[in-house]
């Protein structure tokens, strides 16, 4: 079974994607799980409510989307646990020569750290200047090595709706 979470910008990718009703029925219906975590929904609800998109207000559409895909499964790590992890990709980003502050860095960090702690296979993301650099991907890597975690799977929306079809 492939356990999956989606950044926040991949849900702006999957409401105008023609094929996110597959998305979704796969989610419901397959050996595919999509996780939620309460920051990626918190980040979707920062978005304006009078924004809109196809002739419907897009927060809504977003959370809706959210809700259809995460269904029951969200994540709820220990809080406690899942800082010391962030803090400890970006003091190893920083150590590598990352130059982005921690605030730019933080949503990412624990995005990953939620998903290393629930051992998912897969983070999916279009955010290659932060969360998918090659810093970033190797902070991970060398953090989840030391806390015994393995290491999620990172793609991008195309290469993950591909692998899909």
């Amino acid at each position: 079974m492939k356990r999956v979470i989606f950044d926040t910008n991949i849900y702006g990718e999957l409401v105008v994607d023609p094929f996110v009703h597959e998305v979704k029925e796969l989610c419901k219906n397959s050996n595919l799980v999509g996780y939620g975590f309460s920051l990626i929904r918190k980040e979707l609800q920062k978005i304006p409510e009078n924004v809109v998109n196809n002739g419907k207000k897009l927060r809504v559409a977003l959370l809706f989307l959210y809700d259809e895909i995460v269904g029951k499964h969200t994540l709820s790590p220990d809080k406690h646990k899942l800082s010391i992890l962030a803090r400890g990709y970006y003091k190893k980003y920083r150590a590598l020569g990352g130059l982005s502050s921690q605030s730019d860095f933080n949503a990412d960090f624990l995005i990953v750290a939620c998903a290393s702690l629930h051992d998912l296979n897969i983070v999916v993301s279009n955010d290659d200047t932060s969360m998918l650099s090659e810093v970033a991907l190797t902070a991970y890597k060398a953090v989840n090595k030391i806390n015994d975690l393995k290491m999620p799977q990172f793609i991008d929306y195309y290469d993950f709706v591909s692998s899909l079809r």
